[in-house]
């Protein structure tokens, strides 16, 4: 009995070290997973800093590009107006000079969202008259404007808000004209405002269409930039827009049902500080 003894010592200790050894094995191979992780992981947020570091370089590029632009751009405008009432009495040619005032307008616009886009900006508040402020968005997207497509806005109770009037003014001419172009056999656009009386008193601005509509796998996706389903969209215009609402700490929502309209609702706080 006591001669085995030692042998069954022995294979107790050899059991242990076998397990000991088998669990080290899993742990190192467990190790050498998350390295590999890790490493994927690293790569990734590597490539991610690059592309940030490309896009921050493209933006300010691009912002530089359209400012020199936007200097001609604005001379073309004049003469164009000032060619459209010289030909008054020609209606056809009139029309033409027309045709380059909308490209213009459209040019314009794209100009705006590239700049707003690249220079994240601050709402300057301030009193405006969001009456004001919605009546000349609808008089810049003029050149949008088609005879199939009637316009309507109601205004329910206090329009006065503090809020950035450039940045609100460029938040409106793009959904005005996202409406607008989702209308492919005309319909209604409709924009409301009232003062809504909750835990925060905000201003709400209802802007619905009875357009194409957007499809459920892409409503997630309408204010990603860049992302667009028209084939010659730059996908910013809805971008500016949640850009916008973010820098007056508001919220947007968006309702859609493909083949019946879309409708965005904004909410906009009432009681802010002054700021210039």
């Amino acid at each position: 009995m006591n001669e085995q003894l030692p042998v069954e010592l022995l294979s107790d200790a050899f059991n242990v070290f076998r397990d000991a050894s088998r669990k080290l094995e899993e742990q190192y191979a467990l190790l050498e997973d998350r390295i590999d992780e890790l490493s994927i992981e690293l790569a990734e947020k590597n490539k991610a800093i690059e592309r940030t570091r490309r896009l921050a370089a493209m933006g300010e590029m691009a912002a530089r590009v359209a400012h020199e632009i936007r200097n001609p751009l604005g001379s073309m405008a004049i003469f164009a107006n000032l060619l459209e009432r010289e030909l008054a009495s020609e209606p056809d040619k009139q029309r033409l000079a027309n045709h380059v005032s909308t490209g213009i307008k459209s040019l314009d616009n794209l100009l705006s969202n590239m700049l707003l886009f690249a220079s994240s900006p601050e709402a300057k508040l301030k009193p405006v008259d969001m009456r004001k402020v919605i009546e000349e968005s609808l008089l810049l997207a003029k050149g949008h404007d088609r005879s199939d497509v009637s316009v309507r806005a109601e205004f329910c109770g206090q329009t006065s808000i503090m809020a950035d009037g450039v940045l609100l003014r460029q938040l409106f001419l793009n959904l005005i004209i996202n409406a607008i172009d989702a209308m492919d056999e005309g319909g209604s656009l409709k924009i409301r405002t009232r003062v809504v009386e909750d835990r925060q008193r905000y201003m709400e601005i209802k802007v619905s269409d009875t357009g194409r509509g957007i499809r459920k796998e892409h409503i997630d996706r309408v204010f990603d930039p860049f992302f667009s389903t028209k084939d010659r969209g730059t996908g910013l215009g809805l971008a500016i827009v949640s850009t916008v609402v973010n820098a007056h700490s508001g919220f947007i929502d968006v309702d859609s049902v493909a083949g019946e309209g879309t409708a965005f609702t904004i909410g906009l706080p009432m009681l802010r500080e002054y700021r210039i």
